[in-house]
């Protein structure tokens, strides 16, 4: 047989196997890279046996078998049957473990898709299949180093440091960390864990400034009672005479994470209630087991000699866990106790939300800031095994532990099966990022960097000033109208004024507090198409009813937002070796000279992009970039840039908001449908080359979108509009979540238009309605509270991780109240300078910039704000209880 004509045959056998992925629309240069086959998806609920096609441009996934259901190894007819990830999108992929072997990967896209693939080739085939992707494909968005070795990748991360110096939070590194170990929220089985922090569950108040409410994070949870681990130990000792050895033998039989744990306290959001069902065989475990109780369940974890469970990430973050909304019969327990929302401690007062956030706080507290390393060592650290695991009493058995046993080599299929079944369903240990040294302690707070208001008592302690020489105010010759918008950058704050002007300020900080030097001043390219009444040329016919912030032509600070562009945010993550981390402040001032300023608020109809280089050209005009209307029929009402740089999100008179992407073409062409014409006649490729690219329409009003809010973290956007309705959509797919009916002030029928809506990291969103009210709410729904401003407002800021809320409006005073009851804390007296038109803070990347607070008034005047030194010290010994 002539080897030419076999070769040939193999590669048309090759060509026949991959008709599958050919129903798919192909781009033109897309091609095979590589084939793997015994490749199994891995999802919360289901494992899908398969084969997966690797092309230039995409992966593709082919099943070959039926799903398999996680907790009852059921197989079931699945409704999808190919699949395909376009690899434009990808962003991240980490190394993973499957069944405690190094064997999968898991992938993370723009448009928030996850995909957990396990190769039955081994780590081989894995580490194949990763350096094709890297070296043979189009993924211009990953930005993930070449290892995937969890303890390569962390060691060579800046994680530690910027820990230690407080410029991320403990929730965020601790998802760090789970993360970098091989937690997943795809995987059942390898959950994120998250620590006990409090002890007190039982009081009817709660000092977070007194340790002694605080659980011992340098023990695990099994060493918190001493009488327990009596009796641990005593077993432990014993086992060797029943057979086990030295290897074999544990201090605690269950884990601290496992399916079982993670369903316990999940157990009333779906899936985890679908599957807390399938794995007690069809029904609800026994009520007296179920969690309804954190007192009892802390009480459990300390005297139980088989519960030694840590907690969930969402113990920190979602407060429905908590809530039975979906009315399950969960049963009684057996002193007649109906099981139903979970008993709260004394001091949350009845309330989940307040739960969850003094929880949260409890978490970033100085005691946890200061001890968290301890609790790292133990569960990722040095004293997860070996000797100081046993000088720790941080033993588990010996299955939970990576490298403990090769199933391979297991030849007894009941053997086999057994150990299988272990692994699957009682935990397993973290990979172990630290192996010989301890855990770095944090700084603490006084050593570090500080929000301008990081507590009440500071919020009362700050002060405010207003430089005489600026570009706006009455008598000026440079600026017209009020500042409707302020930025603040490393060393220069940006204004910008009613005739479309913008000044540039050189900021500077001394001993004495920050000072604002006039720099330069410039007008827009394109101000005489604004419809700001301060802008239009002298003796143009201008309605009046543009002063009203409810006309459509009204312009405000919700017109405007200066952005570094998504190109240079992702230069700098990619500098700095991760996402969403802090760059240095020479690398951002150096970045910054390019900023983008975008505005809306024109005749046009249009969105417009000046560069702010522009304002050292001589033509004495900021020079314009780009103009586009994005297919909004008519006026652009307000518009928000998210924290990445690189997503915006406008609203409409046609009551409707569109999704941007500002400066990325890769991001453009990754959130777009690059195959299918947009509503706007061309590709998600032609539009490669564009400032701006309209990615998605938002519907979900019936009348015209007034103001609206965007957190690119969480991948939400809130909008409300003048019928008084708020909707709520996710950005990078462009979905409807819900929407949501403000409750009235006033016993007026007419619903209030909403003026002006802010929208924290932590999912609570504050709504400001025309007849003065003040309505917080979570992006889930759920009503916080209501109160009565007192006046109409022109902006809002949420800081101090979502506990301020800063406002100002027509008194001319700058109000802050706190966010869970919107009650008043401080004020600062404005009112000479007229009604407050904006209010900008110093970025918190910026850190370790000090932050200060930039107030913008209707008579043009720029204020500052700081905390006056001499009340500072007051702070250090403020007291925080909640009753």
């Amino acid at each position: 047989v002539n080897s030419k004509d076999v070769a040939l045959a193999q590669t048309q056998e090759k060509i026949d196997s991959d008709a599958w992925a050919k129903a798919f629309i192909w781009s033109e240069s897309e091609s095979v890279v590589a084939r793997f086959g015994e490749v199994t998806v891995v999802t919360l609920q289901t494992l899908t046996e398969g084969r997966l096609l690797l092309t230039t441009h995409g992966l593709y996934f082919h099943p070959t078998g039926d799903d398999i259901n996680v907790m009852t190894k059921e197989r079931f007819v699945r409704e999808e049957k190919d699949q395909r990830w376009r690899l434009s999108r990808l962003t991240e992929v980490h190394g993973r473990r499957y069944m405690l072997r190094a064997q999968a990967l898991e992938m993370f896209f723009s448009d928030t898709h996850e995909l957990f693939v396990s190769f039955s080739g081994g780590t081989r085939e894995r580490d194949r299949f990763y350096a094709k992707l890297r070296n043979s494909c189009k993924v211009p968005l990953l930005s993930s180093p070449k290892s995937l070795n969890p303890r390569t990748v962390f060691k060579k991360s800046k994680l530690k440091d910027l820990w230690k110096k407080r410029k991320i939070s403990n929730f965020q590194y601790l998802m760090h960390l789970n993360f970098m170990a091989g937690r997943s929220f795809n995987d059942i089985t390898q959950y994120p864990v998250f620590p006990w922090v409090l002890a007190d569950y039982t009081s009817e108040t709660i000092d977070l400034n007194d340790s002694r409410v605080y659980r011992d994070l340098t023990k695990p949870v099994g060493a918190l009672n001493p009488d327990r681990l009596a009796q641990l130990i005593a077993r432990y000792n014993d086992l060797e005479s029943f057979g086990f050895s030295e290897q074999e033998k544990f201090l605690y039989g269950s884990h601290y994470s496992s399916p079982g744990v993670v369903l316990h306290f999940l157990i009333r959001q779906e899936p985890f209630t679908t599957m807390a069902i399938e794995l007690q065989s069809g029904r609800f475990d026994c009520p007296d087991r179920l969690f309804f109780d954190v007192a009892g369940c802390w009480k459990s974890c300390m005297t139980s000699t088989s519960d030694v469970k840590e907690l969930v990430p969402e113990f920190f973050t979602c407060p429905e866990v908590f809530l039975n909304n979906n009315r399950y019969p969960l049963g009684q327990t057996q002193d007649k106790r109906s099981v139903d929302n979970v008993i709260l401690p004394p001091w949350a007062k009845g309330s989940v939300y307040e739960f969850v956030r003094i929880h949260r706080l409890a978490l970033e507290s100085e005691y946890v800031s200061q001890n968290m390393n301890h609790w790292i060592d133990l569960i990722f650290g040095y004293k997860q095994r070996g000797p100081e695991a046993e000088a720790a009493h941080n033993v588990f058995h010996y299955l939970s532990y990576e490298g403990a046993v090769d199933l391979d080599k297991i030849t007894d299929e009941i053997d086999r099966v057994a150990t299988e079944s272990h692994i699957q369903n009682f935990g397993q240990t973290p990979c172990q990022l630290l192996v010989n040294e301890p855990h770095l302690r944090r700084y603490s707070g006084e050593e570090c960097w500080r929000s301008l208001i990081y507590n009440m008592t500071a919020a009362k302690s700050l002060r405010c000033h207003t430089s005489g020489k600026q570009f706006g105010g009455k008598r000026s010759t440079y600026a017209r109208g009020s500042v409707l918008s302020l930025h603040a950058m490393t060393d220069t704050i940006v204004a910008v004024y009613a005739d479309l002007s913008i000044g540039t300020y050189k900021w500077s900080i001394g001993r004495n507090g920050g000072s604002l030097k006039m720099d330069r001043h410039r007008k827009l390219a394109s101000r005489y198409l604004s419809t700001s009444r301060a802008a239009i040329k002298r003796g143009s016919a201008a309605p009046q009813s543009m002063e009203s912030s409810g006309s459509s032509l009204a312009v405000g600070n919700w017109s405007f937002a200066f952005t570094l562009g998504g190109r240079a945010k992702e230069n700098l993550k990619r500098t700095s070796n991760m996402s969403r981390l802090n760059p240095s402040k020479d690398t951002l001032a150096g970045a910054e000279v390019s900023s983008l300023f975008v505005s809306s608020g024109y005749w046009d109809n249009t969105v417009k992009v000046h560069s702010i280089e522009g304002m050292k050209n001589r033509s004495g005009e900021v020079k314009l970039r780009s103009s586009e209307n994005g297919g909004h029929r008519g006026p652009i009402l307000c518009l928000d840039i998210g924290r990445d740089g690189a997503l915006m999100v406008t609203g409409g008179q046609d009551a409707t908001c569109r999704v941007w992407v500002v400066d990325h073409p890769d991001m453009s062409i990754a959130l777009s449908d690059g195959y299918v014409k947009t509503a706007l006649g061309g590709t998600a490729d032609s539009n490669k080359d564009h400032l701006l690219s309209c990615c998605h329409i938002l519907w979900g009003h019936e009348t015209a979108v007034t103001c609206l809010s965007l957190s690119s973290d969480l991948d939400i956007t809130v909008s409300g509009s003048i019928d008084g309705t708020i909707c709520v959509h996710t950005v990078r797919r462009g979905k409807f979540v819900r929407s949501i009916r403000l409750s009235r002030l006033s016993a007026s029928r007419q619903k209030p238009a909403v003026r002006k809506i802010v929208l924290d990291d932590h999912g609570t969103f504050v709504a400001h309605t025309e007849d003065g009210g003040l309505h917080a709410y979570t992006i889930n729904g759920a009503f916080l509270c209501l109160a009565d401003a007192g006046e109409k407002l022109h902006d809002l800021a949420i800081c101090t991780n979502g506990e301020i809320l800063v406002t100002g409006g027509d008194s001319g005073h700058v109000v802050i109240r706190s966010v869970r009851d919107l009650a008043v804390t401080a004020t600062l007296d404005l009112s000479r300078h007229g009604p407050i038109r904006c209010i900008s803070m110093t970025p918190e990347e910026l850190n370790p910039i000090p932050q200060y607070m930039f107030i913008g008034s209707d008579d043009g005047m720029v204020s500052v704000v700081d905390r006056d030194p001499s009340a500072v010290t007051i702070a250090k010994t403020e007291s925080v209880t909640f009753s």
